[in-house]
Order: C-alpha cells, then sequence, then structure tokens
C-alpha cells in the first residue's frame, strides 16, 4: 500500500470520528479492544480462503482441532452434498466437499468463535452470523453455477459485509439492534441511510469501510461499502457487476427470505438475482433449493440457527412439488384377512394397473400417492409411511402421509424430525440406493432411532427405502406388516422391488431424468 492511499485512508477515517456517535467512537481507535478480536478473525478467514491455502494445509489445520473436525465431518455426511456413504476422515471429507466449501467451513467456525466475546444479547448476534454464513453460501454457489472464476472470493465477501454490524454489536449491543429496526422497518435505500445517519452519526456502511481499511481488507470489498445496496434489475454486463450483483443481492435475498419481509420484497429479490444471473426460471429455483439446504447444515454444524418466526413461512412460498400429499390417508385401512395380496394372485395385471396409474399421474404428488396406496392394496403391507425432506433444510424429515393406522397424526409426527440428531438410522437409509429389509429393529444400535418412533410404531421387521429423483434423495418410504401380527419376509421383499422399480422410474420420468 503506498504512502499517499495510506494518507487517504487516515484522512477519511479522521473525517469520520468526529460525526460518530461517541459510543461508538473506540471502534476506530487503534487501542480498541475490539479491534484485535475481530482484526485477527478476518485475517484468519482471508488466510484460510487465498490462494496459500490448499488441501493438505486445511486437512492438517482442521484435523487438529476435535471441534472444527465434528464440524466438517458433519457437514460431509449431511444429504445436502449426497454422499452415498458414510465419511469419517477430514482427507476424505476434503475431498468429497472440495476446497472452496471446506475453506468456507473453516473461516465460518473463525467468526463464530468470536461468539464467546459476546457475554450478552447472544441470540441476536448468532442470528446475524447464521444469515452471513447463509448469505455466503448462497453467493458462492450462484457463482459456481454461472461460472464465476473465485466463487471463494464471493463467500468471503459475503461474510465479512457484517463485519461493521459485528464491531457495532460488540461495542454497543442497544445501537445494532436500533439499526436492525430501521433495516427492517425502512423499504427506500436512501431513507435507511439518512435513519442510520441520524442515529450513528454517519451510514453503517461508511463505518463498515473505515474499519475495512483499518484492518485492512480487500479492496473489492471496501469497494462494496462506498455503494450504495440497491440493484438495477438487469443483466450483469462485466467481472466487477457480477461480482457486486451476487454479493449484495445474495445478502439482500437472505434478509427477506429469513425476517418479516412481504411477499413483493421476497419475488423482487429473487427476480434481481436471477436478471443478473442470466439463470432461467427453473435453473433459478433449483439454485435456490441447493443454496438455502447447503447454507442451513453450513450453521447447524456451528451450532447456529434462524429463529425468525417469519423463516418457515418465508421459505414455504418455494413451491415444493410434493407439498400438497395430504397428511391424514385418503383410505381407510381395510380388516385383516387371509386374503392373500393382488400382487400373490394376479401379479402381471397388478402391476400393469400400478403401471397405468404411474403414467397418468401428472406430478410427483400424484405419484407418491400412489406408490404408497399400491404398496397398501395391493402389496400386502398393512402399514405403510411417507416421509420427504424439507427442501429448504434436508436434515428435516416431514412425514407426509401414513395408511392402515388410526389416527394417522402420531404416526406422522414420529417420523418427523432431524437426521442428524433424531433418525440418524434414517440418515444410512438415504444414502443407499436400494430398499433395506430389517429383520428385528431391536438390533439396531442405540440411539440412531427416534424414541417417538418406537414407541408409536412398535416396529418389528419392516421394509424401508431411499427416494431419489436421480441421484438427490427426497424421502424415505417405510412398510411393514405389524397390523397382522406377520414379519416381513424376503417374498414381501421381492413384491416390494417391483412396485419400487417402477415408482422410482415415474419419479424421474417426471422430473425429466428419464
Amino acid at each position: 500500500m503506498t504512502s499517499s492511499s495510506t494518507a487517504m485512508e487516515s484522512a477519511f477515517i479522521d473525517s469520520i470520528r468526529p460525526r460518530l456517535h461517541q459510543k461508538l467512537r473506540p471502534l476506530l481507535d487503534e487501542s480498541s479492544r475490539c479491534l484485535p478480536i475481530l482484526q485477527s478473525t478476518c485475517q484468519q478467514i482471508l488466510n484460510h480462503m487465498g490462494p496459500q491455502s490448499n488441501a493438505v494445509n486445511l486437512a492438517l489445520v482442521i484435523s487438529r482441532d476435535h471441534g472444527l473436525t465434528c464440524k466438517v465431518l458433519q457437514v460431509a455426511n449431511s444429504i445436502a452434498y449426497s454422499p452415498q456413504q458414510t465419511i469419517v476422515s477430514v482427507p476424505h471429507a476434503v475431498s468429497w466437499l472440495g476446497l472452496d466449501t471446506v475453506r468456507s467451513l473453516v473461516a465460518a467456525a473463525h467468526l463464530v468463535e468470536q461468539l464467546q466475546h459476546w457475554p450478552v444479547r447472544q441470540q441476536e448476534f448468532r442470528t446475524l452470523i447464521a444469515r452471513s454464513l447463509i448469505a455466503a453460501t448462497f453467493a458462492s454457489e450462484l457463482g459456481m453455477t454461472i461460472g464465476y472464476p473465485q466463487p471463494g472470493q464471493l463467500f468471503t465477501s459475503a461474510l465479512l459485509h457484517s463485519i461493521g454490524d459485528l464491531a457495532i454489536a460488540y461495542q454497543d449491543p442497544d445501537l445494532f439492534l436500533a439499526l436492525q429496526a430501521i433495516s427492517k422497518t425502512t423499504k427506500r435505500p436512501s431513507e435507511c441511510v439518512l435513519q442510520e445517519t441520524r442515529l450513528i452519526g454517519v451510514p453503517r456502511l461508511t463505518l463498515a469501510q473505515a474499519l475495512a481499511h483499518m484492518w485492512k481488507l480487500p479492496d473489492d470489498l471496501i469497494e462494496l461499502f462506498r455503494h450504495p445496496e440497491e440493484q438495477p434489475m438487469e443483466h450483469w454486463q462485466s467481472e466487477l457487476h457480477t461480482y457486486r450483483g451476487i454479493v449484495v443481492g445474495s445478502i439482500r435475498l437472505v434478509e427477506v427470505l429469513t425476517g418479516p419481509a412481504p411477499q413483493t420484497a421476497i419475488e423482487e429479490a429473487k427476480k434481481t438475482l436471477q436478471l443478473g444471473s442470466g439463470l432461467s426460471s427453473g435453473s433459478f429455483t433449483d439454485l435456490m433449493i441447493r443454496a438455502m439446504d447447503r447454507g442451513h447444515q453450513l450453521i447447524r454444524s456451528m451450532g447456529l440457527a434462524i429463529t425468525s418466526p417469519d423463516e418457515a413461512t418465508s421459505l414455504s412460498k418455494e413451491q415444493d412439488l410434493t407439498e400438497s400429499i395430504p397428511h391424514s390417508p385418503a383410505i381407510t385401512p381395510p380388516a385383516v384377512t387371509n386374503q392373500a395380496a393382488p400382487i400373490r394372485t394376479k401379479p402381471l395385471e397388478t402391476l400393469q394397473a400400478f403401471h397405468d396409474l404411474l403414467q397418468a399421474a401428472r406430478d410427483l404428488n400424484g405419484l407418491l400417492g400412489t406408490f404408497v396406496q399400491s404398496l397398501h392394496r395391493d402389496a400386502g403391507f398393512d402399514r405403510v409411511g411417507l416421509a420427504l425432506l424439507n427442501q429448504n433444510d434436508s436434515d428435516l424429515l416431514v412425514g407426509r402421509l401414513v395408511l392402515g393406522v388410526t389416527p394417522p397424526a402420531p404416526h406422522l409426527r414420529s417420523l418427523s424430525g432431524s437426521l442428524s440428531r433424531e433418525h440418524r438410522f434414517f440418515l444410512t437409509i438415504l444414502k443407499r440406493v436400494d430398499p433395506l429389509l430389517v429383520p428385528n429393529f431391536s438390533d439396531q444400535m442405540a440411539g440412531t432411532l427416534k424414541q417417538d418412533f418406537l414407541v408409536v410404531w412398535k416396529p418389528g421387521s419392516a421394509i424401508i427405502a431411499p427416494l431419489r429423483v436421480g441421484a438427490k434423495p427426497i424421502g424415505l418410504i417405510y412398510c411393514d406388516r405389524a397390523t397382522s401380527n406377520q414379519p416381513v419376509l424376503p417374498q414381501d421383499y421381492q413384491a416390494f422391488q417391483l412396485f419400487f422399480a417402477q415408482a422410482t422410474l415415474g419419479l424421474n420420468r417426471l422430473a425429466g431424468i428419464l
């Protein structure tokens, strides 16, 4: 850095100091206790995201830290990254996830570590960091999708974009919360800047720019702070325009998706990114689902969560093709008889009828409903349960449909839950390709099955199978013969496979893969 540029930066900081709220002036003081904490964190993040960082060095850094090792392995084994085996070593995790993703994990861990320095109002700061991590993940995923040459740069910039807010939060939590209130209630950027200036003496981004200068952060990040956050609705024409569009647009989208925002604001944020990137509507929707899912896995591995009550409402507005599957059975369970299942007495006619029903299905809802009903009615299974992954957070399994039980609600609830914490056995099922016949559930390792599931279903033997669209797991099917007190036999498994193979083909046909 030249002496002239250093002098200009000093003059810039000196011009801000007298206008800045007196409680925040220590941030511009080199002796401030805030500086060593956040400045060192920024430098650690930049070092890990820089060109000198490589897979071998990162694996060594991770392996020396037990907590970081657990975080990396948790993300590597999440459904969001679709491994079809369990990853138990750090080098394997690094090679599976890719260098940029692992760098992102390490960088995120450094930022989260600083939470210990905030003794009060931890939740507000945890939410701020969680949103920054999701925005950074979204920016990186979008960059990779459109071929941006340095997706790691996008992650770092989106992550560190909130560093000024964290500094304010560290120095004075009340001013931080007041600034948050302004951003939530003010629509126009110009009005937001005016109110921020009234509150702390300068616009929030101006203070962030000064801190970025002091902490020797990258010039491209400093440039982001120099300009207003409003983005035009147009296709990005240059690399600089693309960089700014991705970072600022990703931050804005995550803000409206995870906070109280009208649907018009959500649609505007999505449209800005879609137009800028040039992606088709279908490609952009796929990107959103993948990026938000991976962002959620990242913050979960760090022990964070988005707690906004509006998040579930906002995310549910993304239309999931399987969302409208009924929560209660459309068929009352038949009385138990000794009559053989149709697949035994009329196999060809039964499979042909099933094939015709699948061909008539116009969406995944209809196809999955047909699959469940045919397993119950035609394949001889007394109880059939369908659970699907939450499309925005694939660690969450949601019970969607059960047949053969009354009332259905407890069975649906017991199928729902976190794969990593409650349904670890189901997590292993989702990594499979083929169905699994479980001779006896009591043989499963303690703690791998949700207690509520064991109490409600009282499973003995059963067939459990993953549902996949292409290579991507979308949920699972559970079948047993418990109502008639019969074990599930190998011939039941063979019958299940006949229905399962046709249903899998139908799923992929509807998804346009076949």
